[in-house]
């Protein structure tokens, strides 16, 4: 506190002294002729209230985009003051003047216009000066908290960012000549950080969607390649949805093996009556009608046979050069969650 504030706040105190003082002198006196008590009120009153209101304003004026809501209610509250300390007063001595040769007690007018003075300071403590300090308190304590927060997350992203991405990039920076290590390393910070970012399903809980995730992780760990999943909806991972995710483990591991791409996308999405996949490469692709043997059975036992033992069905869309499209269709005897 400054010392322009101090000296605002000491003339606040000296007015509520003499405040007590002209309540003791208004008790243990006689009174003085009523001029000089409307005067004195006005002075006494007014050394108590005004230099509050005068840190309330600068302490207004100060707060960050001048808050326009309060300073409008503060300068009604102040016209409202203004209209009681000097409407009353004023009226009280027209009263006065004009008519008392006919008033038999004078001394009610006056103590209106006393009375008036006391309910504007009442209106300007309460009004302009509790009421903004209130409002002032709470918006400070809001910003504190809000600034601790912001703080906090920006401690976390950097100890995440820390604990991952530059640890990862310190690793792909020694492994610089190893392009599979980097790529693995790259994908693999990349899951967890998005995992980070969008938050993942409790490990506890598996369902089909998280168990999508971990067989597109699975395939581009083993293999090399990146797998674009995008996966809507999820359901209990039961026997038909284990059939798809099966599935298309398999459909994954054709194209790392046989389509020589460096880049798999798998769409799924469960509805109320079926699970549905599509895994698409844009690699060589291959002659369904000719089906050789040996990995090519996979798509027969691991594909096709595991979706119709589960009630689905598969088809496979592939030419020489045009890359492959395996589509799984699995009904649901339950909805989807």
């Amino acid at each position: 506190m400054n010392l322009e504030y101090r000296w605002l706040v000491a003339l606040g105190l000296l007015g509520f002294a003499l405040v007590a003082w002209l309540l003791w002198a208004m008790n243990e006196t006689s009174p003085p002729p009523w001029p000089v008590v409307i005067a004195d009120l006005v002075a006494v009153i007014g050394l108590c209230v005004g230099p509050w209101l005068v840190i309330v304003a600068r302490q207004l004026s100060r707060v960050r985009g001048g808050e326009p809501a309060a300073v409008a209610v503060y300068s009604r509250v102040l016209v409202a003051v203004a209209i009681l300390g000097v409407g009353g007063p004023l009226a009280s001595v027209i009263l006065v003047a004009l008519f008392s040769a006919d008033m038999t007690h004078p001394e009610i007018a006056v103590a209106l216009g006393g009375l008036s003075i006391v309910a504007a300071a009442a209106v300007a403590i309460v009004g302009a000066v509790l009421m903004p300090w209130f409002f002032l308190l709470t918006r400070t304590l809001a910003r504190e908290r809000s600034r601790r927060v912001r703080a906090e997350e920006r401690a976390e992203v950097a100890a995440h960012l820390h604990d991952s991405v530059l640890q990862a990039l310190t690793l792909i920076q020694k492994h610089a000549d190893d392009s599979p290590s980097v790529r693995r390393l790259a994908r693999g910070t990349e899951r967890e950080l998005r995992g980070w970012l969008y938050g993942s399903p409790p490990a506890d809980e598996p369902d089909f969607a998280s168990a999508m995730r971990a067989t597109a992780e699975e395939v581009e760990d083993r293999f090399d390649v990146a797998v674009e999943l995008v996966a809507v909806g999820t359901c209990p991972l039961d026997g038909p949805p284990r059939a798809v995710v099966g599935a298309v483990r398999e459909a994954l591991t054709n194209a790392a093996k046989q389509a020589q791409v460096r880049r798999v996308s798998v769409f799924t999405e469960v509805s109320g009556a079926e699970v549905f996949a599509l895994v698409r490469d844009r690699g060589r692709g291959f002659d369904p009608a000719a089906r050789p043997g040996g990995d090519r059975r996979g798509i027969a036992d691991s594909i096709e046979a595991r979706m119709a033992g589960q009630g689905g069905s598969a088809v496979v869309r592939s030419a020489v050069g045009t890359g492959t499209e395996v589509e799984l269709r699995m009904p649901l005897s339950r909805g989807a969650s």
